[in-house]
């Protein structure tokens, strides 16, 4: 073993630790392989801002290694460069998340929608013992992967093409899992899944792409995350995140405290399931309110939610918005702050004729007694304000 092979497998050794410690990381055969399959070795070149650091995979910089091991993703690639997309190595902390929920197995076919650096691949091909087929739409991404896959040895077929087709000719899969955001499943995965065969995609919900698990015609979410989102029909009907608003006015609304790793979240996916308004948002001028609102683009109204207290942007229309979704919350505490692994939808066809998909048409909570959804517009109640800080 050379000096620089111990550096990087302790800290990665170091990263596994950390994973686990937090649940992020919870079989074996995934710690193991994370262990084990080189990060840094699957990326040529980062970006660090606006500037592009080409590396030397098999000869890492320190801080390249301090990049891949640690718990954060990888930009590798900006629409600007001749890739012609964005495309990142993804915070270690999701892939331990997509590749726990898609419960893999030795002898399990995949197929991977979204190459990336090709290391998600390798982790998948590692636990499995089986050759992966990946498909990637930029020629150049797709080209990448395969030299950095070939380059580790890792047995993954790398296919440049609309990751909607799928790989007919690899089929079946045991498991189909997808790296970027998409609002629905594509006909032809379904018709590429093996008997009882699962897919694990990023779904559009909430102006994010948190994690489903995908079985015959129901989608359940299963963990918290955020993609890039897919292109062309496979992100056909989402509904794109807000981006900045104004910041808010200076009266906020208390709610009880959540914890910003765990029961926010929980909620900020319950109120998308019953207010297709909430989506992701910042504020202009401000680092305080970055997150889930609530946005109403018909009356330019709308309200931050944070951990502890709700905040309205200026307009005549947001305090009635924020009551509205204060109510949710209410209903939320009351039925005992139910996580987002309870939500579940079926899917429904939407998109073109030509290029349909399969889309969650209601997201409800698992509990049969969960009072009905308030429709955006009721009667507002009034609610106590406290000053902003």
């Amino acid at each position: 073993m050379t000096a620089s092979d111990s550096a990087w497998q302790t800290r990665a050794q170091h990263l596994v630790d950390d994973l686990r410690a937090r649940g992020e990381i919870r079989s074996d055969a995934i710690a193991q392989a994370m262990a084990t399959v080189p990060r840094h070795r699957f990326i040529t070149g980062y970006y660090n801002g606006a500037q592009r650091i080409p590396v030397t995979p098999n000869a890492p910089s320190p801080d390249l290694l301090e990049r891949a091991y640690s718990n954060t993703g990888i930009m590798v690639h900006l629409p600007s460069d001749p890739a012609g997309t964005p495309s990142s190595s993804s915070q270690p902390a999701v892939m331990a998340r997509m590749l726990e929920a898609a419960r893999l197995a030795p002898g399990m076919r995949v197929m991977e929608i979204g190459a990336g650096t090709g290391w998600n691949a390798a982790l998948i091909a590692h636990i499995t013992g089986e050759p992966v087929s990946s498909i990637e739409a930029s020629p150049v991404i797709a080209a990448e992967t395969r030299a950095s896959l070939a380059r580790n040895a890792i047995a993954v077929t790398v296919r440049c093409g609309d990751g909607y087709h799928g790989a007919p000719d690899d089929g079946p899969f045991d498991r189909i899992l997808v790296t970027c955001g998409i609002a629905g499943i594509s006909p032809h995965w379904l018709a590429q899944l093996a008997p009882g065969g699962t897919i694990v995609a990023p779904l559009a919900h909430g102006g994010l792409h948190p994690l489903a698990v995908i079985t015959e015609t129901t989608a359940r979410l299963v963990a918290f995350a955020d993609f890039m989102p897919a292109t062309g029909p496979l992100y056909a009907g989402a509904r794109p995140a807000a981006t900045r608003l104004p910041r808010p006015a200076t009266t906020t609304i208390p709610i009880p405290a959540l914890n910003p790793q765990t029961t926010y979240r929980d909620l900020w996916m319950y109120l998308a399931a019953h207010d297709p308004r909430t989506t992701c948002a910042a504020a202009h001028g401000t680092s305080n309110y970055s997150g889930c609102a609530v946005v109403d683009p018909t009356t330019t109204a709308a309200v931050f939610v944070r951990p502890d207290h709700l905040a309205p942007i200026p307009g005549d229309a947001s305090p009635a918005l924020a009551a509205t979704t204060h109510r949710h919350i209410a209903r939320w505490r009351a039925l005992g702050e139910p996580p987002l692994t309870t939500l579940s939808s079926q899917l429904r066809t939407t998109g073109s004729p030509s290029h349909p998909i399969f889309a969650p048409n209601a997201w409800a909570l698992d509990a049969p007694t969960e009072p009905a959804p308030e429709q955006p517009g009721a009667p507002d109640s009034p609610v106590s304000r406290s000053a902003a800080q």
